[in-house]
């Protein structure tokens, strides 16, 4: 007998054994015993998930000697015959394959003449959504009102591209991914029977690079069978580190190390890890997609709050579809981060994946990406810097809360409603204060690009509306950046929107100069005020430098 592979080998046979469709299963095999059986199926669902052998399975207990039967007998002759694909009664078809209009025809004129052997003549057309449109309507008839000995199964990935018509005509059934659990739970009966010995940890991999498909688990695990040469020579167990090497794939463990090393700043060890990933010969192209996932893991662990591993267990993997260790772990990293900062990440992170996949160097850039990750600010809620800021006014004694700019707010029961930014920016004096219409103007990019906010922030403004808005940059590769024509168009269209009107930009290169502490005014407001000292005590930042300009 010839080889038989791991998917076809341990095809489940009845509707019990199918995975991870028990919503559909059971409709079936009531519909069965109550005699309402449909003269049309769709079967929908991404691959691998059971829609062609949950139609075989439908096939048989529809034709089983001793049925229609809820469970076949898989003793018959009828089941033995639809189990090895040699049945008359029941014919298979490849939509992509068959898909004209004279093919159609033939299947209109077959179904006139009755079932040679089986109780019930079963059409089963596989990957249908490649059938055209004629073919499609030169079927309608028939698929409506068909002989009483004719049942069509209709199976597809992608149900959109039928036409209304058609999925009228049927009863659908939509198959769902099969849950890491579920995958992992059968991946195990089958390494169990084929004598491979393999880890849970193994496992727990092989089900998440599978992505719901148990076709897919089963094909690497008979990959990874093949390479541990099992039936010969049975090895030692195959843990998680020799599925990595067999596969290709990224340590669970990396994944952790790097969000750990990005929350605590660490640029260098971001670099360390890239390093030994790539000289380990992963993909980084898939490592920067794993990141993805796993800073979306951890924002979806840290909006959990509190008890957030044990809430996410009890949701069955509709959360997180992964196992509870490794919950655990993620409820624990994100529980000293906030939700801001996280989203932040994960933003960052899911911007930048696209760049990686179209580099032609992905390390430079996956480098870069991290690099500049560990650089973010961490973002707090607005009512905690409130808060802080309320702290801050009352023990600099003053009668009000007092903004970043020194200027008096009234009381948080009284303030006014929130004014549209055009009004927020005349009320400075004719611009008076261009300081702060700069921080303005770059925590307003901030919200939508933080990127290119990051590259205004090196720079300092010499002039605003309604002059020229001039930018003085002393980097040139910040200053390089933005004069991009791209950028440019982006930075004219956020002053556009701010200023309320269509602003000229002027960027100029401007030589850093830094003015000690000593060379400075201690004013209100300069370095050595008790304002300043306060705020960079709260805030936890830091005076890189003074910049005096000519008054």
């Amino acid at each position: 007998m010839s080889y038989l592979v791991l998917a076809r080998k341990w095809r489940p046979q009845s509707f019990e054994d199918v995975t991870g469709q028990s919503h559909i299963t059971r409709t079936l095999q009531n519909a069965i015993r109550g005699n309402r059986i449909a003269h049309a199926y769709l079967f929908t669902g991404v691959r691998g998930v059971g829609k062609t052998t949950a139609a075989r399975i439908l096939a048989k207990a529809l034709n089983c000697s001793k049925g229609p039967a809820p469970t076949p007998c898989n003793e018959c002759v009828q089941c033995e015959q639809i189990t090895q694909g040699s049945c008359i009664d029941v014919i298979e078809i490849d939509g992509a394959s068959n898909r004209g209009i004279d093919e159609i025809r033939q299947i209109i004129e077959n179904v006139r003449y009755r079932p040679a052997q089986c109780r019930f003549k079963i059409y089963i057309v596989d990957e249908v959504h490649q059938v055209t449109r004629d073919a499609f309507n030169a079927l309608l008839k028939t698929l409506e009102e068909p002989p009483p000995s004719v049942k069509f199964i209709l199976a597809t990935t992608e149900p959109h591209r039928l036409p209304e018509t058609i999925l009228s005509r049927c009863q659908r059934f939509d198959f769902r991914r099969i849950s890491l659990r579920e995958i992992v739970q059968r991946l195990s009966e089958i390494s169990g029977r084929e004598g491979l010995r393999i880890s849970q940890g193994a496992l727990v991999s092989l089900a998440r690079e599978a992505d719901g498909s148990m076709r897919d688990a089963q094909s690497l695990l008979e990959q990874v069978l093949s390479c541990a040469g099992a039936e010969n020579n049975p090895p030692a167990e195959v843990d998680e580190p020799l599925l990595q090497e067999i596969l290709g794939l990224a340590e669970r463990r990396m994944l952790f190390d790097i969000s750990e090393a990005v929350i605590g700043g660490d640029g260098k060890r971001c670099l360390e890890l890239v390093a030994r990933a790539a000289e380990q010969g992963r993909d980084l192209t898939r490592l920067s997609k794993d990141l993805v996932e796993h800073f979306r893991n951890l924002m979806v662990a840290r909006l959990c709050g509190e008890g957030a591993a044990k809430n996410l267990l009890d949701n069955e993997g509709k959360l997180l579809d992964l196992p509870d260790q490794e919950i655990t772990d993620l409820s624990s990293q994100a529980a000293e981060v906030s939700v801001d900062t996280l989203l932040d990440y994960f933003d960052f992170m899911a911007a930048g994946d696209d760049e990686v996949a179209r580099a032609a160097n992905p390390r430079f850039v996956l480098e870069t990406l991290l690099v500049r990750l560990t650089t973010l600010p961490k973002t707090l809620p607005v009512g905690q810097l409130i808060e802080r800021l309320m702290q801050l006014e009352s023990r600099l004694g003053s009668d009000g809360p007092t903004t970043a700019a020194g200027l008096k707010t009234s009381s948080p029961r009284t303030a006014n409603p929130v004014r549209p930014v055009a009004e927020q920016v005349a009320a400075f004096p004719a611009f008076a204060d261009k300081d702060q219409v700069w921080r303005n103007f770059i925590s307003f990019v901030g919200k939508e690009k933080k990127l290119l906010a990051s590259h205004l922030e090196s720079g300092s403004v010499i002039a605003v509306p309604p002059e020229t808005f001039t930018i003085g940059i002393a980097e040139r590769h910040h200053l390089s950046y933005l004069l991009d024509a791209e950028n440019m168009t982006l930075l004219k269209s956020f002053a556009r929107r701010f200023f309320s009107s269509d602003v000229a930009i002027n960027l100029t290169e401007l030589p850093e100069v830094n003015v000690t502490r000593q060379q400075a005014p201690r004013a209100s407001g300069e370095v050595g005020s008790e304002m300043v000292k306060e705020a960079l005590r709260i805030f936890g930042g830091s005076i890189k430098g003074v910049r005096k300009e000519n008054a």
